[in-house]
This record gives C-alpha cells, structure tokens and sequence, in this order.
C-alpha cells in the first residue's frame, strides 16, 4: 500500500481507465481526469479518496487549473501519467485539418502543459514521477497514421528531454510504448477507416500495459516496449528502412481504394 497520489489522464475508458484501476488497488489516491464526466464519478465511487476531476486537455488552461485542484486536495502530486490521447487513423489526404489540430492538441501539447503545471509541486519535494504513454507509433512510423505517428514521436522527444532535464533533481521521467491494446477507441477506429488489424498474438490488454504503468512509477526506467518482440521491428525499422519501406507498400497497395 503506497498512498500516492496520482493523476491519470484519459481516465474514462480503455489504459487509462485500466490504470486508475491498478493504482487504485494499490491504496494509491488517484486522480481521475478526462471529458466524459459521467464515466469518471462511475469509475470514482470503486475508488477510494479518488478525485474525479472532468476537463478537456485540449484545452491549454485546464493543466494548471488540475493541478491547483490537486493540490488543493491532497498538497502533493507524486505520479502524473500522461496517457489521454486520440488516433484518427486514415489516409494523410482523408484528414480534416480540425481533426488534425485536435490531435497535436492533445497529444502532444496537452501532456507539454501538464508536465510544466506539475513541475514545479514535484520539484519542491525534489521527487516523483512522469509517465508519458505512448506508442509503437512514436518508434516507427506507418501507413495511415501520419498525424499519431508526429504526436507520438514528439511524445518521445519530450520524454527523452525532460528525463535529462528532470532527473538530476530528484524526478523521474518515462515512456511507455505499447503495440496495439484490445479495448480501445484507437483499435476500432483503425479498422473502421483502413480494414488493417494487428494479428492476435500481438495484441495486449489494458489490464498489462496498466499494469506496466504501475511498475513504472514502482521501478522508474527510461523506456518499456510492449511486448518486447516489437523490439526487433525497431531495430529492423533503424537497421533496414529499406525493407520496411517494401513491406508497408504491399500493405498500402492491398488496402487502398481511390
């Protein structure tokens, strides 16, 4: 039992839901965050002294106004985990430019603004840990998801960046970056636009990238690829794009329709 206090964003469905759920086991006080207000008080009465604080990130004030409300509550934030986010998955020229917009806005910018609000809380107590969740997306780059693919890879710069920038006074910073995750809006909203569906054996659950999340803010690492064997298409992708090139073209020749 650990006590923390822990603020999950994109906690109203699918990992951040999951993630609520594992802190929460753990006697963690967690702090809910996300649009859809009635998912979160249903989520909040399973949790004891959660905080269900409805907000949309893309929205540049709402960071600053979580946080007062944080600490206001509980005077201290030990773990933000960076996890809302949003994939439209189509064709680059199938795009709407509010679409493409919305998902830099939240995305990127929204775990920007809410690292730099919390920042200064975990910096007087010279601890405590970020979590950005990420994506095989910010790794390599495919077909279809031009737009999550700059977010997430920016996902990643900011990562790398603020951990050097972090670390040395007391914080943690880390990534997490899973293949696809059954249960989620991103998952349906690929097959929808593209008919493209990771093989089964590839897939994971919430409950285990949740449940790496929480390892995370146990055990802080720079970096955790789920599952692992993805490594290799990282390497692969690093070593011979070349070759990745000819695979994601067969794929676009067997699945686009003009």
């Amino acid at each position: 039992m650990t006590s923390r206090v822990v603020i999950v964003t994109g906690a109203s469905s699918g990992i951040g839901e999951a993630t609520a759920k594992a802190f929460g086991a753990r006697g963690d006080r967690v702090v809910l965050v996300a649009r859809r207000e009635d998912r979160l008080r249903q989520l909040a009465a399973s949790l004891p002294q959660s905080l269900p604080l409805p907000a949309d990130l893309a929205n540049t004030d709402e960071a600053f106004r979580i946080v007062e409300a944080v600490v206001a509550r509980y005077g201290q934030v030990d773990v933000l985990v960076n996890n809302a986010g949003v994939g439209r998955y189509n064709w680059v020229d199938a795009l709407q430019p509010e679409d493409i917009k919305a998902e830099v806005a939240l995305n990127l910018v929204a775990p920007i603004m809410l690292t730099r609000a919390v920042a200064p809380v975990m910096l007087r107590r010279g601890r405590g840990v970020v979590i950005n969740v990420s994506s095989i997306a910010g790794l390599i780059g495919t077909p279809t998801t031009s737009v999550y693919n700059a977010t997430k890879f920016g996902l990643r710069g900011l990562t790398e960046a603020l951990r050097r920038e972090l670390q040395p006074q007391g914080i943690a910073v880390c990534g997490i970056y899973p293949a696809t995750v059954e249960g989620t809006e991103f998952r349906q909203n690929r097959r929808a636009n593209t008919g493209y569906l990771m093989p089964r054996w590839l897939r994971l659950s919430t409950a285990q990238v949740a449940q790496a999340i929480v390892t995370l803010a146990d055990r802080p690492r720079p970096f955790v690829v789920l599952p692992r064997i993805f490594r290799v298409a990282i390497l692969l992708n690093a070593l011979a794009p070349g070759l990745i090139d000819r695979l994601a073209a067969r794929m676009v020749r067997s699945k686009r329709t003009h």
